[in-house]
């Protein structure tokens, strides 16, 4: 496992820290605490290629439940 270091800022807090990534999948989605303030954050790992670097998005986890209750609102 080849883990990546990318510089993450919290979306909570605003603190930024190193995360380790496991770009091994695809495309990954799993949830860590901020290392400063706690709070559940979502990572987003999306895989570019034998030739580049990982691309990661955070989000809070509450954003994600907005997300799902909009698309399945009817």
């Amino acid at each position: 496992m080849n883990l990546e270091e990318h510089l993450i800022e919290c979306p909570y807090c605003g603190e930024v820290f190193t995360a380790l990534v496991d770009p091994s999948e695809h495309e990954a989605q799993y949830v860590e605490d901020c290392e400063v303030c706690c709070q559940p954050i979502v990572f987003t790992v999306l895989d570019n290629g034998p030739k580049a670097p990982s691309s990661v998005h955070t989000r809070r986890e509450h954003d994600c439940a907005l997300d799902w209750l909009s698309r399945n609102a009817n």
